[in-house]
């Protein structure tokens, strides 16, 4: 059996002012950025963790603001954002500079990242890569008030999901590995399962590379329709909502040719997690999905923790890594 292991995106960040000669002239001309060494911090704490699958940390916002404070058609005003009008791809790549810095910092510190590093090459342990994370379509909507333009969620959700196209285009000429998608909102109920199911292919039919779907949260209601979505890697949060075990067994067949990213250490959780109960969660979701290859990773991102913290809870998935179920 192979084990390969992820992260679901963000790590703890905090911004840097310059320091010395050369940033504080940088900074004078409007070139400095104080975000680099977070990225670097965090791109550092995934291969020293050895990660297969890394991110770039998403340090720079939180989830719906690194998108939609570039993407047209929205504003942010006290930390909320608004839909003013017609929403259309954002002028300028959006992450790409940030993937770019990520994968030139790991592949310093290990030759094995690749650009464009194919999954089959990553279970073989001959690659790891570097993937692109994208706000997912309904989660942006819903996090957003409308103010204009659009009469419905809906057809903002389909606009959105055009322009995150775009952006997940640039992704993959520049080497990602994959595409993640995150929709937490749609373990919620929130919006017509459909209209996310849509909104989710117009973005991974498009795509030559892997597409990833992260849904955390409880997927009672959801998790059978998720099954049938077109991307290639469902990933689930079971460590915090053990729940979703059930829910899987219950809706699972054999026929199903997904994989399925397990979710195995609980990020809600403020101390180190129980080397056994990440086994557990792990096996009890094997058991039933019959691969032989599975994909790790953090139950979510991990920004609000500590960096001790997440270091320890990222060196738990390199020991059940190497030391196997």
């Amino acid at each position: 059996m192979t084990i390969i292991t992820t992260v679901v995106g963000s790590y703890p960040t905090h911004s840097f002012k310059a320091n010395g000669f050369n940033e504080k002239l940088s900074e004078t001309l409007g070139l400095f950025d104080p975000y680099k060494q977070s990225i670097i911090n965090s791109v550092e704490a995934f291969v020293k963790a050895d990660i297969d699958i890394i991110c770039d940390g998403q340090v720079r916002e939180d989830m719906v603001k690194i998108f939609a404070s570039k993407i047209n058609g929205f504003r942010i005003e006290d930390n909320t954002a608004y839909v003013k009008g017609k929403i259309t791809p954002a002028p300028h790549p959006i992450s790409v500079k940030d993937f770019k810095l990520a994968f030139k910092t790991a592949k310093s510190l290990n030759p094995m990242f690749k650009l464009n590093a194919p999954l089959e090459d990553i279970f073989n342990h001959e690659a790891k890569g570097v993937k692109g994370i994208l706000t997912g379509p309904t989660t942006l909507i819903h996090s957003s008030l409308i103010e204009n333009f659009y009469s419905s969620k809906e057809n903002a959700i389909y606009d959105i999901a055009r322009a995150l196209l775009v952006e997940a285009k640039e992704l993959e000429n520049n080497g990602a590995c994959a595409i993640q998608i995150d929709e937490p909102f749609i373990s919620t109920g929130a919006e017509d399962i459909n209209v996310s199911k849509t909104a989710v292919e117009i973005i991974s039919e498009e795509l030559d590379i892997p597409v990833i779907l992260h849904v955390c949260g409880d997927l009672k209601d959801v998790l059978g329709d998720l099954l049938d979505f077109n991307v290639d890697i469902l990933d689930f949060e079971f460590s915090g909502m053990p729940q979703n075990i059930d829910y899987l067994k219950r809706e699972w067949s054999s026929s199903r040719d997904k994989y399925i990213g397990i979710g195995c250490v609980n990020t809600k959780l403020d101390s180190i997690d129980e080397k056994e109960d990440v086994r557990s969660t792990v096996s009890s979701v094997k058991n039933i999905i019959k691969q032989d290859n599975i994909i790790i990773d953090p139950d979510c991102g991990m920004r609000t923790l500590s960096n001790e913290l997440s270091e320890g809870k990222l060196n738990l998935l390199k020991e059940i890594k190497e030391e196997g179920l």
